[in-house]
């Protein structure tokens, strides 16, 4: 334990564990055990756990001391009030069998207009079951989420249940995603898409295009001109391209769709809005030009070049477009009326604009991180940063490879079925919902 832990821990703040993160090997759990109140989706829950060929065990009394890695349970079907006892009896006397940086995935019935009252108190019931068990839990590196599904899903389960089983979902916990069926599967697959990110030099947008370009993804890198170099080099390093550009210029989408153009390129695959500013001052002090530039790039220039490039079809059908919010958009925060106003418009944008992208197959999400390792939260003052980070239910912040995990999901053909979500990536962060 180093010398600040040992403070941090007389203070009252946890001794972090280690978490466990994909490295290319450790991907899924080795053994997972399944948990079922009766349910009427059971065969299509286990037809996707199959998929993820991992050593299942149903048996309970087959769970010796800590040896299982993952738990899932599914609480889909409501029966009666004694559903509510049956989250206690099949759960209470498992959790001390669960190995460090362990995996919990409750599936419940997504709320609709068509269940009763009984069965809406007892769905929603379960997403704060998840948070405050995520709560308990978390000191030993352990997640907990949940997925809302729909009746009549078929194979939308798949993608995300190998997501939040996995080392790329380390950092998320405590939240939950809606499964529907707004979105068809695209059965045919491209063999090599094209993303754009922008805010890519340096930072999350640097780990970002690592990720994609990891996972075979041609990425298109962009930045202002300031920092073309550092772009260049970044870009350079996964065998993608740059482009200097301000993302806040009236001409920017008619760039991007010259550069299509230029380079032959049929359009984007996947749009990963990710560049954004902060100028931080209590709201009665702010400067006007903080408030409008701050609004301008980081939500009024990423609805500007959407709305252009779909209007000239240069999102292809079946793209994935993601947008990066922030807990303090989701919260607020002292000194950052013009941050958290931008990043919470993002959100609602999101929420609208995926019903109307939803015709071409298109997919749009938000992602909204929490404490993240960068160069700009070491300039933090020393007790400030400790304290954010183990605001959370993992005690640590997390890192740039925790946000490019969680981008790289949504702009997966296996994430189809997500669309119009905002996923906080923040360790369960005890600040907002």
């Amino acid at each position: 334990m180093t010398i600040t832990n040992k403070i941090l821990s007389l203070i009252g703040f946890p001794e972090p564990v280690d978490l466990l993160r994909f490295d290319g090997e450790n991907l899924l759990p080795e053994s997972m055990l399944v948990v079922a109140i009766a349910s009427k989706t059971s065969d299509i829950i286990d037809k996707s756990i199959k998929s993820l060929a991992i050593n299942v065990i149903r048996d309970h009394s087959l769970v010796n001391e800590k040896s299982i890695s993952a738990l899932v349970f599914d609480a889909s079907h409501y029966q009666s009030e004694q559903s509510f006892n049956d989250v206690y009896l099949h759960l209470s006397g498992l959790l001390t069998k669960l190995k460090i940086n362990s995996r919990i995935v409750i599936i419940a019935t997504s709320i609709n207009n068509s269940q009763t009252h009984q069965e809406k108190a007892f769905s929603r019931s379960l997403l704060g079951f998840t948070k405050s068990l995520a709560k308990e839990v978390g000191r030993k590196g352990t997640t907990v989420n949940i997925l809302y599904i729909d009746n009549d899903i078929n194979t939308e389960l798949d993608g995300p249940l190998s997501f939040l089983l996995s080392s790329k979902s380390t950092f998320i916990s405590g939240q939950s995603l809606h499964i529907a069926t707004k979105i068809k599967d695209c059965k045919v697959k491209k063999s090599k898409k094209v993303a754009l990110v922008t805010g890519a030099a340096q930072g999350i947008g640097a780990a970002i295009a690592k990720t994609l370009a990891r996972d075979g993804v041609k990425v298109i890198g962009l930045d202002i001109e300031p920092v073309q170099e550092m772009l260049i080099a970044a870009m350079k390093n996964i065998d993608g391209e740059a482009i200097s550009l301000d993302i806040s210029s009236d001409e920017a989408g008619e760039k991007l769709v010259h550069y299509l153009r230029e380079h032959q390129l049929d359009g984007f695959d996947l749009i990963i809005h990710n560049a954004g500013i902060t100028r931080d001052k209590t709201f009665a002090k702010m400067p006007e030009h903080w408030w409008s530039n701050t609004l301008e790039i980081n939500l009024l220039a990423v609805m500007r070049i959407n709305e252009y490039l779909l209007e000239h079809n240069a999102i292809n059908d079946n793209g994935r477009i993601v947008c990066m919010s922030s807990m303090n958009g989701i919260a607020g925060q002292v000194g950052q009326t013009n941050y958290a106003t931008s990043k919470a418009g993002l959100i609602g944008y999101v929420d609208s604009l995926a019903e109307e992208v939803s015709n071409k197959n298109i997919t749009i999400n938000a992602i909204a991180p929490g404490f993240i390792e960068t160069k700009m939260t070491n300039q933090i003052p020393f007790i400030t940063r400790e304290m954010g980070r183990r605001m959370n239910a993992l005690s640590q912040g997390g890192k740039t490879q925790d946000v490019a995990e969680a981008v790289a999901f949504f702009t997966q053909d296996s994430s189809y079925a997500i669309t119009g979500q905002t996923l906080r990536v923040c360790g369960l962060n005890f600040i907002g919902a």
